[in-house]
């Protein structure tokens, strides 16, 4: 019985033993990343075509375009012509007086100086880019002259904005 007793209590300290040994971790520390990131101003944008329809004799016609900016949230922006005079120009035309229409650009605002890269400092669209593609609450008004001693045919013509960021 003694020996039954010794090994008992021989197993009951081994198990103790063992029970309270964990296994140390050891001790703990942290740290940190530094996480960077940049987003670029970018825009672009695009305008409704001017559609003058039938050009008459009897007096100018008048065509609206809408400009939509797309732009990087809270980039700010001017859009200006590119150049003085906007022309429609007859297809297979020889681009002379009678195969050409002058049409005027203005602000839809009301102002009666013309959208042109000669006045440029004071007359251009602006505003601040919303991430998406926002049309403009101004338009741009063309004015195209009288037809009157114009070759009958069609006329396009093309103006080209500039977009500063």
């Amino acid at each position: 019985m003694n020996k039954l007793k010794k090994l008992l209590l021989i197993s009951s300290a081994l198990l103790l033993s063992t029970a309270n040994n964990t296994f140390a971790v050891g001790d703990t520390a942290t740290g940190t990343i530094a996480a960077t990131g940049t987003i670029s101003s970018t825009c672009s944008v695009t305008a409704s075509g001017m559609s003058f329809g039938a050009l008459g004799t009897a007096g100018t016609t008048t065509a609206v375009s809408t400009v939509t900016p797309n732009c990087t949230l809270g980039t700010t922006f001017t859009i200006k012509n590119a150049g003085n005079n906007n022309y429609l120009l007859r297809t297979s035309g020889t681009g002379s007086g009678a195969d050409s229409i002058e049409f005027p650009i203005t602000l839809t605002s009301g102002s009666a100086t013309a959208f042109t890269l000669a006045n440029a400092g004071t007359i251009y669209l602006a505003g601040t880019g919303a991430g998406e593609a926002t049309a403009l609450a101004q338009t741009l008004t063309g004015t195209a002259v009288s037809s009157t001693g114009k070759n009958a045919g069609s006329y396009t013509g093309t103006v080209t904005l500039t977009l500063t960021y």
